[in-house]
């Protein structure tokens, strides 16, 4: 079995969720944790530094965006 690259990145951001579809956001299949937060940062309206915060995942299927989860 071959292994696929990305192609969606789900995102949690402000209290929602959604996948996005790396190609329409003008990103390879393996973009960089800068290149992320810089594009997310500027769809959301954000800063970098608010979307460095999060954590990514780079999953086979997905790259996932989250906020840190907080415990307790």
């Amino acid at each position: 079995m071959q292994a696929t690259e990305p192609r969606v990145m789900h995102v949690r951001f402000a209290g929602r969720s959604e996948d996005l579809d790396l190609v329409e956001l003008n990103l390879g299949p393996q973009p960089s944790d800068e290149q992320i937060c810089s594009t997310l940062a500027e769809r959301y309206d954000s800063t970098v530094a608010v979307l460095k915060q999060y954590v990514i995942v780079r999953e086979e299927q997905a790259i996932i965006v989250r906020p840190k989860a907080i415990y307790g």
